[in-house]
């Protein structure tokens, strides 16, 4: 059965018109992919894992008031659930990172990477307000915690992060930062805060080398008392225990005497999460669950793999086996214990029964969405630098290599002289090598130069300019001669006759029609410079680099940030297209002006 002529044709149509459609988006899709990672974490694209990730809702802190048990979680999350029934009654999510709590009176602290100080009121949870602590620019990504402590007036704020040794003190009445501590001493600086306690008059901070005795009404460190012997990679965790202090991290936890200045005793061995204090017992949570400490016959009860099976996102398993699970967070309430660990998993532990009575679990963290990576990527390298850089030496390399290539083209287009063709051929052949070859005769030639005159060459912006237009001038010479050859002659004559000199026909007649082509191979010269990277980086200094070269320094020999390498690849890839769209009338009617000839 045949079909007519216009069913052909819509099959033809919708054929053609599907073809279009896949190439459209097999064309698009690395662009798409690219502003779909940059706005994701750097530990999921280094995983490879292609959604978006949920914020952990990692247990950090847990406290009761009354019926109420609040919970705060690191991704921000504070939880209120009544401690009876074990339901959650109420959640609000403010999205921080590197988060720390105090709950303490009516009003809940929150201390972070991202938001520095906010506040949000209990009686209503949405009510949030965040505060400029004047941090200056740093990378989030790269503060490993925070610590906070408050009492009725102030709240101490500190964070994690390499080269910062300073607690702040923020007033809640005036909502204004009253002082900077700063905790830089000669001894063991540089070292990270890593825990704060307030004690009266005293402000004790714990770090990864010492325990710092900080004297608030003097206004100045009062003792350094190194830790190392004890606890090597820092005090994580500060509580007040009678008139003395516990010390706890990752190898354990000690009890520390302030009038004699010195460890009385190791209370447990290895990891150390959380510490809780209440009448006659010291709750520890660890990487297995939790430790009961008696300090008066300095007995231990161990409450140890003894939770129900959770899924990531805090689901009860029914079937199974009983798993471990570590306790970041452990509140003692009478003959129960309440124990929170990761993915908001939280249970409620009989001491009398020895058992997990009832699980649940906080609220699900938020899809992740890291707009931040593109504030991170400017604070990382000076990539207002490479921008400007980019833009000037591409630009100057397009602009010497048109006047060039355009004169040298028309002259081989129009002009029959002596060695024309062997002169075009060998343009052509100047491209058969590949560019990578020349690097190293140019670095000599440079260094060489440099040495004869005393002019620096390499590192300038006149260098690269220089090489960029020799390597793009001989295959603009190519292309454009193609558009001159398809201008009429006779426009030419006719100009002639009319009293113009060779000057002023090609100025006035040749130029204006070559205008597409001559943007059509600026724009692809101005983009083969952007993107280019070997010679860039053999040939610029730290002042001249240019935006590849910029977007090397992400990958380094202790961390690779992959998502600040996208986005820094998005920012670089926008002005790009938006030159590309503004002229693309003349890129088209340049790829078709030396179609046809005559």
């Amino acid at each position: 059965m045949s079909l007519s002529y216009y069913k052909r044709k819509r099959i033809n149509d919708v054929v053609i018109s599907t073809i279009m459609l896949i190439i459209l988006v097999f064309t698009l899709f690395p662009i798409v992919w690219m502003i779909y990672s940059s706005l994701k974490e750097n530990t999921d694209i280094l995983v490879g894992k292609i959604p978006l990730s949920h914020a952990k809702n990692d247990i950090k802190i847990m406290q009761l008031e009354g019926e109420t048990l609040w919970i705060g979680t690191a991704d921000g999350g504070i939880n209120r659930f009544n401690k009876q029934s074990f339901k959650k009654e109420q959640n609000v999510c403010i999205e921080t990172a590197s988060t720390s709590f105090n709950f303490d009176g009516k009003e809940v602290w929150i201390g972070s990477a991202n938001r520095g100080l906010s506040r949000v009121f209990k009686d209503n949870l949405k009510e949030k307000k965040d505060f400029d602590l004047k941090l200056g620019n740093y990378d989030r990504a790269k503060v490993v915690g925070t610590a906070l402590a408050r009492n009725r007036q102030f709240v101490w704020f500190s964070m994690q992060y390499k080269g910062f040794e300073k607690v702040i003190e923020f007033n809640t009445e005036t909502e204004k930062i009253h002082r900077v501590f700063n905790l830089k001493n000669d001894l063991y600086s540089p070292q990270q805060i890593q825990s704060i306690l307030y004690d009266g008059e005293l402000l004790w901070v714990g770090t990864d080398k010492t325990l710092i005795k900080y004297n608030l009404v003097k206004d100045r460190i009062q003792n350094i008392y190194s830790i190392i012997g004890h606890l090597p990679l820092g005090v994580e965790t500060l509580k007040k225990f009678d008139d003395r202090l516990i010390l706890a991290g990752k190898v354990g936890a000690f009890v520390f005497s302030p009038q004699k200045e010195r460890f009385e005793q190791k209370i447990i061995s290895g990891q150390v999460d959380s510490v809780d204090v209440a009448a006659g017992r010291i709750a520890l949570g660890n990487n297995t669950g939790f430790v009961e400490y008696f300090p008066d016959g300095g007995t231990f009860k161990r409450h140890e793999d003894l939770f129900r099976p959770m899924s990531s996102h805090a689901e009860i398993i029914e079937d199974g086996e009983l798993v471990p699970a570590e306790v970041s967070a452990v509140v003692q309430n009478g003959k129960y214990v309440y124990a929170g660990s990761s993915y908001g998993r939280i249970s409620k532990y009989s001491i009398e029964k020895d058992e997990v009575i009832a699980t649940s679990g906080a609220a699900k963290g938020r899809l992740v969405v890291s707009f931040v990576n593109y504030l991170d990527m400017w604070r990382n390298i000076d990539f207002g630098l490479y921008l400007k850089n980019s833009f000037l030496i591409c630009g100057a390399a397009m602009v010497f290599s048109m006047i060039f290539a355009t004169l040298a083209a028309y002259a081989l287009a129009r002009f029959d002289f002596p060695g024309s063709k062997l002169f075009s051929v060998t343009i052509l052949a100047t491209q058969m090598v590949p560019g990578i070859m020349f690097l190293i005769p140019i670095y000599s030639m440079f260094v060489k130069f440099t040495e004869t005159t005393g002019i620096p060459f390499k590192g300038t912006y006149y260098g690269i300019i220089f090489v960029y237009s020799a390597f793009f001038i001989p295959f603009s010479i190519w292309i454009l001669r193609g558009f001159f050859a398809a201008i009429p002659r006779e426009l030419e004559e006719a100009a002639t006759i009319d009293g113009c000199s060779p000057i002023q026909v090609f100025w006035y007649i040749v130029l204006p029609l070559a205008v597409p082509g001559i943007i059509a191979t600026g724009i692809w010269t101005f983009l083969s410079t952007w993107d280019e990277l070997i010679f860039a980086w053999v040939l610029t200094s730290a002042e001249t680099m240019t935006i590849p070269v910029g977007i090397r320094n992400f990958v380094g020999n202790y961390q690779n940030r992959f998502d600040l390498m996208m986005a820094a690849a998005v920012v670089a890839t926008v002005p790009v297209m938006i030159i590309f769209f503004l002229l693309q009338k003349y890129i088209v009617k340049g790829l078709t002006a030396g179609a046809v000839k005559g």
